[in-house]
């Protein structure tokens, strides 16, 4: 069983859905939906993948924050889960 950041027996069955132009959506209750498209994925000097995504935050029309952001891809995947495209 892999470990990997905390996460056990997760390795790379998640890793390989996070790559360039995956994306990925979460939508809270209220309606405002968060979307993250995949640029890249690459590792660090210390070995660690990082995501570099663009990152929407909208509700209907309006968009609240346009920009490019990076987190480790543990991280990501904890904050966005599965991808909705490819």
């Amino acid at each position: 069983m892999e470990f990997v950041g905390g996460l056990v027996g997760r390795g790379p069955r998640w890793q390989d859905k996070i790559c360039e132009g995956a994306i990925f959506r979460r939508q809270s209750p209220s309606g405002i939906v968060e979307t993250a498209r995949v640029i890249e994925v690459v590792p660090d000097t210390q070995g660690i993948a990082h995501v570099h995504y663009d990152f929407l935050v909208a509700k209907n029309d309006h968009r609240f924050i346009d920009e490019r952001r990076t987190l480790n891809i543990v991280t990501f995947q904890q904050s966005f889960g599965h991808a909705i495209e490819r």
